[in-house]
């Protein structure tokens, strides 16, 4: 019920486009910058939460967070909190103030760097927008985000120095398309479907056997793998949707890739398919 009410107050952002009469209302653009330097800290909690807008996550080499922000302060109002101590806690949301006369062209942005040398636990929901997630270098502990109505973008170009207990992923109404998973270094992965296609690329460098949660919504997903990484499926279909395996055979009523037997590192994925199913292949 939560992540139905959330994605039912972005499609509520996204329709209510025009003040009284059909009249688009101007923004007033505010921007605000801050940055933290490193100090003492062994870790960092980031709780990021943005109604409208695009948001950019990246790596940040000097600071233990950037954080760049512009946004229509007519109609939005932005809360920065950061509560130090040997875990940092970083809190950032953008939310709507008043209701109607929000504007179709929303010019809200938000980039947040984060350090990579210190293990950064994010916590992200985004509203109606577009999402990128540059993940290349951070040192990810546990990631959760959540997107809302519009297209997601993650990418981790560069191993993950440090485990990754767990990645969420839940997604709205739009595309999600991810590449390079396999070096987030994770033990658990989960993905939940919504509206919309989903690929999921996990090259990389893997370090270590994992756990794969599937369920798949209105929307079909891709999962794409490198040839020598064994995958074993368990997928329960729903009756309208469809699973298609590459290179797998059946035993004990689940699916293996034929190498999995000799394959160094093991991927377990277990799926629930929607209306949109489900495929497995390779890179």
């Amino acid at each position: 019920m939560k992540r139905a009410s959330w994605i039912a107050g972005a499609w509520v952002l996204l329709l209510a486009g025009c003040g009284p009469g059909g009249t688009p209302v101007p923004a007033d653009i505010a921007n605000l910058s801050q940055e933290r330097p490193i100090g003492d800290e062994t870790g960092l909690e980031a709780d990021i939460r943005f109604d409208l807008g695009t948001v950019e996550i990246t790596r940040e080499a000097e600071a233990l967070y950037s954080l760049d922000l512009e946004y229509d302060r007519s109609r939005y109002e932005p809360r920065v909190e950061y509560a130090p101590g040997a875990k940092g806690r970083l809190s950032c949301r953008l939310e709507n103030r008043r209701e109607g006369g929000l504007r179709r062209e929303h010019p809200n942005r938000l980039r947040l760097g984060f350090a990579d040398s210190v293990p950064l636990d994010l916590r992200l929901a985004s509203g109606v927008g577009e999402t990128r997630l540059s993940l290349s270098g951070i040192r990810l502990e546990s990631l959760d985000m959540e997107s809302g109505v519009g297209a997601v973008k993650i990418s981790a170009y560069e191993p993950n120095p440090i485990r990754c207990d767990e990645v969420r992923f839940r997604s709205g109404v739009g595309s999600l398309e991810a590449v390079g998973l396999a070096n987030l270094n994770f033990g658990v992965l989960r993905f939940e479907g919504g509206v919309g296609g989903a690929t999921l690329d996990f090259s990389g460098e893997w370090r270590q056997d994992a756990d794969i949660h599937i369920e798949v919504g209105v929307g079909g997903v891709d999962l794409r793998f490198p040839r020598e990484t064994g995958v074993r499926v368990d997928a329960a279909k729903n009756f309208l949707s469809g699973v298609q395996l590459e290179g797998f055979t059946l035993r004990d009523g689940a699916w293996y890739s034929d190498n999995y037997d000799r394959a160094a590192v093991k991927v377990d994925v277990k799926a629930a398919t929607g209306v949109g199913g489900l495929k497995v292949g390779w890179i």
